[in-house]
């Protein structure tokens, strides 16, 4: 693979690693154990149970703790952020200073495009996903990446999942929980680990020649009302053995309020490339 492919897959996969849709967090809250082993059912059933468990939701915002670890380093920077995200529409990060609790980095994704504003270097980029699926061939959208963010299923280059698409998942049992994998058109393989409570623990995809992976891990379930979800998601990702790791909780999201998202670009500011931002963060 070229060095330009690896690039784009690179920043593709890591600036969608930053950011985490999960539930609200509002009144009593019950722990709910993933432990145990899941019961035997049909091909279509399982995929049936998955989705009838997935959270509804319209609108989700709050704020999300993130710690970056890179390497073989065990602890990173902790920093907070304010998360808004519109279903089917726009999700956008802002990631606040320490003490000051002043935005310093801005990551706005919408269907077409991810936005990134960095106002410590007054730099911002802007990257086409469209172009990206179609000159690299990749079909990871938009709509994944919401269902990525929201503990949900997926198809590879699709909106939803629906019943012709059951059989594009291969199901086999290992260690008490089912395992749906699917693959795309490029060879990246999609793997999505269900526990016993018909939701998925674990999302990872992995390329074709093993050189790059993205291992997301949901846990610290609760449940409320009648939403089963996980405070803590873990993104892991490994591109030709860099390896960058992101830890993300929350402590109070809230579904449905009315939000205004602004994805305004700063005038003055210059455009640099998504690659020239991360530069100056992940070394």
């Amino acid at each position: 693979m070229n060095v330009s492919k690896v690039r784009n897959i690179y920043k593709f996969v890591l600036f969608f690693s930053l950011l985490v849709v999960i539930s609200s967090c509002k009144s009593s809250k019950t722990i709910v154990s993933n432990d145990g082993s899941v019961v035997s059912k049909t091909h279509d059933q399982v995929v049936k149970d998955v989705l009838a468990s997935e959270t509804d939701y319209e609108t989700i915002s709050g704020k999300i703790s993130l710690e970056m670890i890179s390497g073989s380093k065990t602890s990173g920077m902790k920093v907070n952020s304010q998360l808004k995200i519109v279903r089917d529409e726009i999700i956008q990060l802002s990631v606040r200073a320490p003490f000051i609790n002043s935005e310093v980095i801005r990551v706005t994704i919408t269907p077409d495009s991810v936005y990134v504003i960095d106002r410590l270097s007054k730099k911002y980029a802007v990257e086409n996903i469209k172009d990206l699926e179609q000159e690299r061939g990749v079909q990871f959208n938009y709509n994944n990446l919401q269902a990525l963010f929201t503990d949900a299923l997926f198809i590879p280059g699709k909106s939803r999942v629906v019943a012709s698409d059951y059989n594009a998942y291969d199901i086999s049992m290992n260690g008490g929980k089912y395992h749906l994998e699917t693959k795309d058109k490029t060879g990246l393989s999609y793997r999505f680990v269900i526990d016993p409570n018909d939701r998925v623990s674990a999302t990872h995809i992995t390329a074709r020649d093993g050189k790059y992976s993205l291992r997301w891990i949901y846990s610290d379930f609760v449940k409320e009302s009648a939403s089963l979800y996980p405070t803590t998601m873990e993104a892991n990702v490994d591109i030709n053995k860099k390896k960058v790791k992101l830890i993300m909780s929350n402590s109070g999201l809230d579904f449905n309020k009315e939000l205004t998202v602004d994805n305004s670009l700063p005038s003055k500011y210059t455009k640099v490339s998504v690659l020239d931002i991360l530069k100056n963060y992940i070394k």
